[in-house]
């Protein structure tokens, strides 16, 4: 007899130890939203509403969920508490007054916010196929209702198809405030899985080695090498008519000079010759070494889409082309190219 009273008073001892656990949650839930703690706040307040369905904790619930941005989820929540208050007595309706009031005002207010997603499957879709759908914020999947718009919380969500008999297939998706979505589905089919290709992430980040790009967007190597062609362009063309010049002053130094003196005309016909010989001597080589220079560069230009891991280079690191020609006496020069890398 005293076990069986020890066993009911034990009983009796526990049992207001579960009854107080609601409003545990409950307090806690509110210390949280009035800290701005919305992550502890609304899984505290979802399980004291689990625990004992009272309508001001489903009120507090969506208030919360209002405030962390899942509008959806607290449209659903405001309705359920203005439906609970039709249930209630008229004294208890009296003392909710003042949240229903607040309940239908921010109902109406996120109403126009709240995104809808309508998720279809293709006709091909084996009979059967489960549709569900998940989030960070509600990691559970739940089912989907197929073919017709759907409110669902901003932000990233899953969705995942799944034939009988065929692999799960996942969808990722984002929704903002106010946006109207149609999400196409897609299903594996059995075997899908076996045929799947899967790649590996590369060990490490490779990065382009391709040519630096100055401000109009040439690349700098291609800079270079239309500068050494235009350079030996030039060269050529100077050399060329510096020599025609020389050559054709030669009948007019025949004429007037011999024995080693010449007179006035052929001392001038002779100063032109020796001057432009040295221009055409200097001139020649320097366009040859420009023209070479260009047409390796372009020979050797990297492919634009070629990747390596090397750091990219910089303009000052590039090969250089640097020319030096020196000129002394009349009519012999000389001319010197140096290539610096």
């Amino acid at each position: 007899m005293r076990a069986v009273l020890l066993g009911l008073a034990l009983a009796g001892a526990a049992a207001p130890a579960g009854a107080a656990e609601p409003e545990q949650l409950f307090e806690k839930g509110m210390a949280d939203l009035a800290a701005g703690r919305l992550e502890a706040a609304c899984p505290a307040l979802r399980k004291s509403y689990r625990l004992e369905r009272r309508p001001r904790t489903l009120f507090h619930l969506a208030e919360c969920e209002e405030r962390a941005g899942r509008i959806a989820t607290a449209a659903l929540h405001y309705d359920e508490y203005l439906d609970a208050l039709e249930r209630l007595s008229p004294p208890e309706q009296r003392d909710e007054a003042e949240r229903q009031k607040l309940a239908l005002s921010r109902r109406d207010k996120i109403d126009a916010d709240i995104p809808w997603v309508t998720f279809r499957l293709p006709e091909t879709a084996p009979k059967g196929t489960k549709v569900t759908r998940s989030s960070k914020a509600s990691p559970d999947a739940v089912p989907v209702v197929l073919g017709v718009p759907v409110p669902i919380d901003p932000g990233e969500h899953w969705v995942r198809t799944e034939a009988p008999g065929g692999p799960p297939r996942d969808k990722r998706f984002f929704v903002n405030r106010k946006q109207r979505l149609t999400i196409e589905l897609t299903v594996a089919q059995p075997g899908d899985e076996a045929r799947m290709v899967r790649y590996s992430p590369p060990i490490a980040p490779v990065r382009a080695v391709l040519p630096p790009v100055v401000e109009d967007g040439l690349p700098a190597r291609r800079l270079v090498a239309y500068i050494a062609g235009g350079v030996g362009l030039a060269g050529l063309a100077t050399g060329a008519i510096a020599g025609a010049v020389t050559w054709g002053q030669k009948g007019t130094i025949e004429k007037n000079c011999g024995g080693g003196f010449c007179n006035a005309q052929g001392e001038s016909a002779a100063d032109l010759a020796g001057t432009m010989g040295t221009v055409s001597t200097v001139a020649f080589p320097i366009g040859l070494v420009g023209l070479v220079t260009a047409v390796v560069l372009f020979a050797t230009e990297p492919d634009q889409a070629r990747l390596g891991s090397g750091h990219p280079p910089r303009i000052a690191e590039r090969p250089t082309p640097l020319i030096a020609v020196s000129a002394s006496g009349r009519p012999e020069g000389y001319v010197g190219a140096r290539w610096t890398w």
